[in-house]
């Protein structure tokens, strides 16, 4: 009901959800455990879709944008874009979370004061709200506050989940006996008994903002889900498949959509209950499912009578306790970047829409993963010890003359990586014949810049009568490259193939440098002795 109040409309249509998402999850999910359900940050970034609607709007739109959040995760999961979710940094996640949090508790604050503060986002409303602390309806204000107090001290002392659930009830029960003037749930809609009708959306209700933001919130709800998956294993050892469980939550989304039910996703906090409960098997989500179907239909009347403030003190409470510390202390622990990426989502997340904000993020882990992709490149020289061991070392910037040098590259060597280790290589400069084995073995793709690198230092070592082996090749990019024009075959340099043992070929290479290295000694020899034998005829 909450997560309803979230939407910005009948709070029933959360438990709509919370039948139809269990249920659908329950019985075809691959993470057996999970269950899907209404969560706080799918909710609000629904009601922030739907936010310029009015009431009446949002009640038909609601059904077209569940629908359309249902039919993008079952897209996403055919096309197994589960995997995807590895971009995705836990800096960009951590912001972008803190951020909803935040939200969570700033959206909360008219129902749980009784004051509508105007302004263009939740920042500005509150602002607003601090402004006008003389017009907060202080019956509101108090029941909000004992609902937190209540919230906060009975799981503590025992009572657990019942906790929560008796810190909405009480403060609704001093409403009723008392006659609190207050909203109650059954001031924002009716409360039907039994299950809503079956309802189609029409194709003329989409949109284009209908449409970003079913994606954006089907993507935080993989992102969701695929965490769950990766915690929560399977009591019978079987694996779980993020691509799969999407394809069963968007399949819930639809049938929530058409029952009128709210967004639903793999939820982290109901998951955690399920599994503390003791639960071992996918008939705990089920029934679940099937309970809540049971007390919709049996307590209609008395779910009318819930103070909205008790709702708007339960979430608070909720995003308050989403705000974790300890990630942020991680982060900040961890150094500049991190810091900078975390702060720069969290204020995307507050003055941004969300789905602009989740676009954000998004890019933003692309260009992590692309700049520590590119600096995480380290170049090593490999030689060989006394005892017959091969050992790593920093290569000197200088190569040596008539001698091999083994270098081996740590890293990606996608454009940028090129570019970092053309600044590592040793440089030929003042040496003769010098020879360097450079192992590309891990490194399935040689792109354009990568070539030109290598061409360019294999001229470099020309120049000083020298030649660069590249080792550990597979089979069509030496070829593939050579085809491109990007590696001359006039050039000193040669290309050896991938073998299934470690280091066979360049040990190959080694055999080969060594060969010519004694041939190139023997040629100056002679060509050394060449004007002695000549004065001496």
């Amino acid at each position: 009901m909450a997560n309803g109040l979230l939407v910005g409309v009948n709070p029933v249509y959360g438990l709509y959800a919370c039948i139809l998402g269990p249920i659908v999850g329950g019985l075809f999910s691959s993470t057996h455990l999970m269950v899907t359900t209404t969560t706080s940050a799918v909710s609000l970034m629904a009601g922030q879709v739907l936010s310029a609607l009015s009431a009446q709007e949002r009640d038909v739109i609601l059904v077209v944008l569940v629908v359309l959040v249902g039919l993008a995760q079952i897209s996403f999961g055919l096309l197994r874009m589960g995997r995807l979710t590895r971009f995705v940094s836990y800096s960009v996640m951590a912001g972008f979370l803190a951020g909803i949090s935040v939200l969570l508790v700033l959206s909360q604050l008219p129902n749980a004061t009784g004051y509508e503060p105007i302004g263009q986002n939740r920042v500005t409303q509150t602002l607003d709200l601090l402004a006008n602390l003389d017009q907060v309806h202080l019956p509101t204000l108090g029941l909000a506050a004992l609902t937190l107090f209540l919230a906060l001290v009975l799981p503590n002392i025992g009572l657990g989940s019942i906790g929560t659930f008796i810190a909405i009830l009480v403060p609704s029960g001093v409403t009723y006996l008392f006659g609190l003037d207050v909203k109650l749930v059954r001031n924002i809609g009716e409360i039907g008994n039994g299950f809503p009708d079956f309802e189609v959306p029409s194709p003329f209700d989409v949109t284009f903002e209908l449409v970003t933001g079913a994606l954006a919130i089907a993507a935080v709800a993989l992102v969701q889900s695929s965490g769950i998956s990766q915690s929560v294993p399977n009591p019978d050892g079987s694996r779980s498949r993020a691509s799969r469980d999407f394809v069963v939550q968007g399949t819930a989304n639809v049938a929530s959509g058409f029952l009128h039910g709210i967004p639903v996703g793999g939820s982290l906090g109901a998951t955690a209950i399920n599994v503390a409960s003791g639960a071992r098997t996918r008939w705990s989500v089920i029934f679940a499912g099937v309970w809540m179907a049971a007390l919709v239909v049996i307590l209609a009347g008395p779910i009318s009578y819930i103070a909205l403030p008790s709702l708007a003190g339960i979430l608070i409470f909720a995003g308050i306790k989403a705000i974790s510390p300890m990630d942020i202390r991680l982060i900040w622990q961890v150094g500049g970047p991190p810091r900078l990426v975390t702060a720069s989502t969290f204020i995307a997340t507050l003055f941004l829409p969300l789905q602009a904000a989740v676009g954000f993020g998004a890019v933003l882990s692309a260009l992590i993963y692309i700049y520590r992709s590119s600096i995480d490149v380290l170049l090593v020289e490999q030689y060989l010890r006394p005892d017959g061991e091969i050992a790593e070392r920093k290569p000197a910037k200088r190569l040596p003359s008539n001698a091999v040098t083994v270098l081996y590259v740590y890293g990606h060597l996608f454009y940028a990586g090129a570019a970092i280790l053309s600044r590592q290589l040793p440089r030929p400069n003042g040496a003769q014949n010098p020879v360097v084995i450079l192992r590309l073995r891990g490194q399935p793709n040689v792109g354009a810049t990568l070539a030109h690198v290598l061409s360019r230092y294999a001229a470099e070592l020309n120049a000083r009568n020298g030649r660069l082996y590249v080792t550990g090749l597979h089979r069509r990019t030496f070829e593939q490259l050579v085809e491109e024009g990007r590696l001359r075959l006039s050039d000193p340099i040669r290309g050896y193939e991938l073998t299934p043992i470690i280091g066979e070929s360049t040990r190959e290479a080694i055999e080969d440098a060594r060969a010519w290295l004694v041939r190139q000694t023997e040629q100056e020899s002679r060509r050394e002795r060449r004007p002695d034998d000549s004065g001496a005829g």
